[in-house]
């Protein structure tokens, strides 16, 4: 698999409002910057002890531009329970 950045948003009864505007902000950066291929981000809920957290995977070129704080590098998890947020599913690598 290949490396990506992870992003909890935390609780996910808590966090449609953060979600919301996190696919804001991205999605201005990859307008701006022409919808490139490399550039995606996704979202899946992932247990975290007794609790569901939101976490966002983003493209290394999408954090390269974003510059988000608090992110972990990590290998891209399986895509068949996730929500695009940006991107073209086809094109994630």
């Amino acid at each position: 698999m290949l490396p990506c950045y992870k992003v909890n948003l935390g609780d996910a009864m808590l966090a449609q409002q953060l979600l919301a505007e996190l696919k804001q902000a991205l999605t201005g950066i990859y307008v701006s910057a022409n919808k490139p291929q490399t550039m995606w981000a996704f979202y899946r809920h992932e247990s975290v002890g007794i609790h569901c957290h939101l976490m966002v995977y983003l493209s290394a070129e999408l954090q390269a531009k974003a510059g988000l704080n608090n992110v972990l590098v990590c290998n891209r998890p399986l895509l068949a329970d996730a929500c695009f947020l940006l991107g073209e599913p086809l094109n994630i690598t």
